[in-house]
């Protein structure tokens, strides 16, 4: 079986799938191969270092310009005693 055959028989594999969570796993596996993959973020997507850190300057950034909230303010948003 060559190539394109394989890829089609893949893409009709996927599109008979209803779990995400082999999406997922797929995602994971072909971001692997294209960046360093770290992990799998809470949306089931491929965490990579250059997204971590991306996340890393975004939390800085929101730190500096004051774009925080207290433990206190949290519980209270969320009703946690």
């Amino acid at each position: 079986m060559n190539i394109q055959a394989q890829k089609i028989e893949l893409i009709q594999l996927l599109l008979n799938t209803s779990k995400p969570s082999i999406i997922n796993k797929i995602k994971a596996i072909l971001y692997e191969e294209a960046e360093e993959v770290i992990g799998i973020s809470e949306d089931g997507s491929a965490l990579t270092i250059a997204k971590l850190e991306k996340d890393i300057e975004e939390a800085e950034a929101d730190i500096k310009a004051g774009r925080v909230y207290s433990t206190s303010q949290l519980r209270s948003h969320f009703k946690i005693k």
